[in-house]
């Protein structure tokens, strides 16, 4: 049974196995014209522009000691990506710099810091900064810039800030969207528990310059509370997790709190934290999930229509090859929503059914009826209705 984890960050997000792609030149390339302040803030926003315009991309992240990640940024996961250069003239300040001044900072191991370097699909254009230095390299139609970037306002980041931001956007996506589940598993509980493992060990093996990586994440548990056996074949399952961090209210832990917070911590520090994952398979045939929602999640349904306005006929069908949330207030809603002219259909297509079909459905339907009241329905409306069937609404 196989389970693809990001393990030393190797996912399939990743385009190169843990030596980043963008390697130094041996010479450092000569700047091809002098540009003014407000010349160069153009020219690096027309290298963002160039370099995000689909967002698909590469950004290669390289540490002091030369190891480091290649990330293909996709659109999935750049969420903070589009129009940023937008931020260039007013969030920093740029004067002219050097080719010297970039390869003095690059030379000077112990200062500066970890590389960034952003490339469009077609290799030419290409923006590169460091976290440790404020000189920023570009290349865009053909021409190569430098030029010293800093932070408009005191206390904030560099240009390294934003492009370190996208890559943890990207790593946060491949931990919770990266793993995959062997295909040829059909307990679905036994898929959640397995995809529940993946993503706490994705969790911890992301890069430790990463500001949301907690001290430990693992899991606490999975279950599954919608399912529809159907095709496409899909379920929903709440998966927990218990994560360990320096302080409940510094930057390490602002990417986990939901609301409220993180609430209290158990006896041994750590702090709950968990959503809901909607789970398929993919195009390999493997069961993936999306990452985590706050609420809300079920099924998808092969409905002709969004809810209530899918034919009645779709909605029963539905109804039998679902267990859970869909198949116990879903459906009977989208059901009880439709007019008396759709709903005196339903007994000609519970005819097709077994009586204990037919008695499960009625029975979810009476059962919804009498918990809430802002049906146009009532008990004794529906049960006319459904005629001889209508006497299982009370079983």
């Amino acid at each position: 049974m196989k389970r693809f984890l990001l393990c030393g960050v190797l996912l399939a997000l990743l385009a190169g196995c843990g030596t980043a792609g963008e390697q130094l030149p041996e010479e450092v390339p000569e700047e091809t014209e002098p540009l003014s302040g407000e010349e160069l803030t153009a020219s690096a926003m027309a290298a963002y522009a160039e370099i995000t315009k689909d967002l698909t991309f590469t950004l290669d992240v390289e540490e002091e000691d030369a190891t480091g990640i290649s990330l293909s940024i996709t659109p999935e996961a750049a969420r903070n990506v589009a129009g940023r250069e937008n931020l260039f003239s007013i969030g920093y300040q740029w004067e002219p710099a050097s080719a010297e001044a970039w390869g003095d900072q690059w030379s000077d191991i112990e200062s500066r810091g970890r590389l960034f370097a952003m490339t469009a699909p077609d290799g030419e254009t290409t923006l590169q900064c460091c976290t440790g230095g404020d000189v920023v390299l570009w290349t865009v139609d053909g021409e190569t810039h430098y030029a010293c970037v800093t932070a408009a306002a005191e206390g904030e980041s560099g240009l390294s800030g934003l492009l370190q931001g996208i890559a943890e956007d990207a790593l946060w996506d491949a931990a919770f969207c990266g793993p995959a589940v062997d295909g040829a598993e059909t307990d679905y509980e036994e898929i959640a528990r397995q995809l529940n493992e993946a993503v706490a060990e994705n969790v911890r093996h992301v890069p430790d310059w990463v500001s949301w990586k907690p001290l430990d994440f693992q899991a606490n548990g999975a279950s599954v509370f919608d399912a529809y056996y159907g095709e496409p074949e899909n379920f929903c399952a709440g998966l927990g997790f218990r994560l360990l961090v320096d302080d409940p209210y510094g930057e390490m832990a602002n990417s986990w709190q939901a609301g409220a917070g993180l609430g209290e911590p158990d006896a041994d520090g750590y702090y709950g934290y968990g959503g809901e994952a909607s789970i398929q398979k993919n195009e390999d045939g493997d069961w993936t999930c999306d990452g985590l929602a706050t609420g809300g999640s079920a099924v998808a349904l092969p409905l002709s229509g969004s809810g209530e306005e899918a034919p009645l006929s779709e909605l029963v069908d539905a109804f039998f090859l679902t267990e859970g949330f869909s198949h116990d207030w879903l459906l009977p809603n989208y059901i009880l929503d439709h007019p008396a002219e759709d709903m005196t259909a339903l007994p000609d297509l519970l005819d097709d059914r077994t009586d204990a079909e037919v008695r499960e459905l009625c029975a979810v339907l009476g059962r919804c009826l009498r918990d809430a009241d802002y049906w146009d329905w009532t008990p004794e409306t529906l049960a006319e209705t459904l005629g001889s069937y209508g006497a299982y609404l009370d079983a």
